[in-house]
């Protein structure tokens, strides 16, 4: 009975510290990306997740950002290992392997890496063992994976979203069952199924526009995903209600 009442207690308080969270319209602020955000309101988090009282310093850094990879700035530590990827004898453009604003997002998403796993902290710069605005380093890092070791199962309750449900971004290093990126976006003639982008290096829209973006040419995880913007869940450029996301690119 006893197990039961503290259940109880912990689903009662975990709902109104959801609740109690704001959560600002076409802003990563108070979003699922912001990981300030998360850590102070569930106490598993902050036992495997380093606060570091700044919102974007968990991706970006205006001074000593990492060059290992093309993204804006990036100050995470990011994969090395190569993805099985995407593969189907339809296929007018092979998948090679991600890009750099694709590896930004798989830093977290294949769930080899700590999500709070940076390269430059608040302050000095190396100061990775803080602390940070009164809060230290905490022991063990949370992994985007489901290895009970990770700190994950526990973590599939109490990741701060309505869901409780943290695992639901893995991907892991297997791209088999995801949307093909890395691949150049195909023209016309090489498969009319495809609509011809507005600029056939950086997509649709102009650079401001909520709309799908290439890379280079290329396809990669952002081309469909704002990752700054949770307003289109989850994090989309645009919404795919009647498939509009989807028939961007896709003639059907």
């Amino acid at each position: 009975m006893k197990t039961s009442r503290s259940f109880l207690w912990l689903a009662v308080w975990t709902v109104a510290a959801v609740a109690a969270m704001p959560i600002f319209s076409g802003t990563i602020v108070g979003s699922k990306h912001d990981l300030t955000h998360v850590i102070p309101a569930f106490f598993i988090h902050s036992s495997t997740m380093n606060n570091y009282g700044e919102v974007c310093v968990y991706c970006h850094a205006p001074h000593g950002a990492t060059t290992a990879i093309d993204a804006p700035l990036w100050n995470h530590r990011t994969p090395s290992q190569p993805y099985t990827l995407y593969s189907s004898s339809t296929l007018d453009s092979i998948p090679g392997q991600p890009g750099g604003y694709s590896l930004a997002c798989l830093s977290c998403h294949d769930g080899t890496i700590g999500v709070d796993e940076i390269i430059n902290a608040p302050g000095s710069g190396d100061n990775l063992g803080g602390p940070w605005y009164g809060n230290s380093a905490v022991a063990v890092h949370w992994k985007m994976n489901p290895d009970p070791f990770s700190g994950a199962t526990c973590a599939m309750c109490h990741d701060g979203s309505t869901g409780h449900y943290a695992l639901m971004g893995y991907l892991g290093t297997d791209l088999r069952n995801d949307h093909p990126i890395g691949m150049t976006y195909p023209t016309p003639a090489q498969d009319p199924d495809f609509s011809a982008p507005d600029n056939p290096q950086s997509g649709w829209g102009g650079a401001s526009s909520h709309d799908v973006k290439l890379y280079g040419g290329k396809i990669e995880c952002p081309s469909c995903h704002n990752v700054h913007d949770p307003d289109t869940i989850p994090f989309l450029r645009k919404s795919n209600q009647n498939s509009a996301l989807c028939t961007t690119c896709h003639i059907k």
